[in-house]
């Protein structure tokens, strides 16, 4: 069982895309600061705001710094597959991938109707947050991560004709086989009918 690129850096690509926007955020709020301090014209606050506007603009180039080497390791990261998929593949299917992710995430959580069903639907929905689709021009490949707990274990076990069925209903252009277990992953594959 071998993973896709794709599928091995999708988390970390959203996380990086995360503290960016982070990052800027954070950058324009020091920046906003930093013109509210140059336009107080106070004669008693003259020095003070100095001071202050001071750090504030070593606080907004470090973030910036920080800001330019985060957006750089996202590119690094995103760059080979962006090329792999132009050159053997469709650059759309990035897209399909990660709103197929989305949606198929959504699909398979659940919500608690009781009190003392809380904190196992929580750990249910944190291991089907794990689950990821890769789509390719002749192949789709579902993976999800199979949690230590037996009693997680089986309700995403018990999922498995659901998530298929999702699947195939999303993507009717492709043939799926069965919902198989490769070591701690459930695994389905689809190839395109031609």
């Amino acid at each position: 069982m071998k993973k896709s690129y794709f599928m091995r850096t999708f988390r970390l690509n959203g996380y990086l895309l995360l503290i960016s926007v982070l990052l800027f955020v954070a950058d324009f709020g020091f920046k906003l600061i930093g013109i509210f301090l140059q336009g107080q014209e106070n004669g008693n606050m003259v020095k003070y705001n100095q001071f202050l506007n001071k750090y504030v603009v070593i606080v907004q180039h470090g973030l910036q710094q920080v800001l330019i080497v985060s957006i750089l390791i996202t590119l690094a990261i995103i760059l080979p597959e962006v090329i792999t998929r132009v050159l053997k593949d469709s650059v759309i299917n990035i897209g399909k991938s990660i709103w197929l992710t989305s949606r198929i995430r959504k699909f398979l959580q659940m919500r608690a109707t009781h009190e003392e069903e809380a904190n196992v639907i929580f750990r249910y929905n944190k291991a089907v947050n794990k689950a990821i689709v890769d789509v390719r021009n002749d192949s789709v490949v579902f993976m999800v991560k199979l949690p230590n707990e037996f009693g997680i274990h089986g309700m995403i076990s018990d999922n498995k004709d659901a998530m298929r069925d999702e699947l195939a209903n999303r993507l009717t252009e492709y043939s799926f086989s069965n919902i198989e277990r490769a070591k701690s992953y459930l695994r389905l594959e689809g190839t395109r009918i031609r």
